[in-house]
């Protein structure tokens, strides 16, 4: 035990912070989604954060001195991550709840570590890849469709958990295309207003353009939420980002998922009414939560 707290840093304790903030927005969004939408959802929490994240970048300075090169990246990132995956993980909580949804998204660290040793040149140890290996169980068990359903397992992939397994994929490329613009510039908050900025641009130009992503869709109740939505995930990707300048993929993103075990908690105290949360759900958010934790311990 000691050995595992011995191994934190700040771009560690950044990574956790990130984890219990975020899992607040899952919280906010599964509120918001039962009057909006999950293209409404998206596009309000990304623009929040997108606006505060530049505003800070402004008032520090760095948007001013920041060059090409490093903000393709991040745009790109934005594109990926919080424009494709985001509207993957909205739909899929709308479809299978929250407390499912989020521990099947926290399947990207599996995707991360691989990523981050293909592109950035990192080599996690094979104890590391043992903890990714039980994120997999959890998330298996997990992903099974409960008694009663009346879908076979496949069609549950098809019409429930291909959208947050997608999400894990697409959240997991982000932080490796962040962490190439970041070789260029460590500008945290310019790497989110413009990954979050372009991921808005980009969702519009989808709908409007394209008309995919759905109908844009909210009340002033579901405005509220999202909104929330937004204010937490500002301070979830502030840590996480600025985690990224100083740490490395394969250990940040396993921490930065471990967002599950709360949600669970949250689920069980706050939407009781609208989700239950069952035996087999918390031992499968524990057995991924665990996974991560292996990976911190031995990273």
């Amino acid at each position: 035990m000691t050995g595992l707290f011995s191994s934190f840093g700040l771009a560690e304790i950044l990574a956790l912070g990130a984890s219990f903030t975020y899992s607040l927005t899952y919280i906010f969004l599964r509120q918001g989604l039962r009057s909006g939408s999950p293209l409404a959802g998206v596009l309000i929490m990304d623009g929040i954060v997108g606006s505060l994240a530049l505003i800070a970048a402004t008032v520090h300075g760095t948007l001013q001195t920041s060059s090409l090169i490093p903000l393709l990246w991040f745009a790109a990132a934005g594109c990926v991550g919080q424009g494709l995956g985001q509207m993957a993980s909205f739909t899929g909580i709308q479809r299978m709840g929250v407390s499912r949804a989020a521990p099947i998204q926290g399947a990207s660290p599996i995707w991360s570590i691989s990523l981050a040793v293909l592109f950035l040149g990192e080599s996690p140890g094979l104890l590391v890849w043992i903890g990714a290996g039980t994120i997999v169980i959890g998330i298996g068990w997990l992903s099974q469709p409960e008694e009663g359903q009346g879908h076979s397992a496949w069609e549950w992939f098809q019409g429930a958990v291909i959208f947050p397994f997608s999400a894990s994929i697409l959240f997991a490329i982000m932080p490796v295309l962040a962490k190439m613009g970041f070789t260029f510039q460590n500008t945290p908050f310019v790497a989110i207003g413009t990954a979050f900025g372009t991921a808005t641009v980009f969702l519009l130009g989808a709908r409007f353009g394209a008309g995919l992503g759905g109908e844009i869709q909210a009340n002033r109740r579901s405005l509220i939420w999202f909104s929330m939505a937004g204010l937490s995930t500002t301070a979830s990707a502030g840590l996480f980002w600025t985690g990224l300048t100083i740490g490395n993929v394969s250990i940040l993103m396993p921490l930065s998922r471990l967002a599950p075990l709360w949600v669970v908690l949250w689920s069980y105290l706050f939407l009781g009414h609208i989700e239950r949360v069952t035996r087999r759900i918390v031992f499968s958010a524990i057995l991924i939560v665990s996974g991560g934790a292996l990976i911190m311990a031995f990273k």
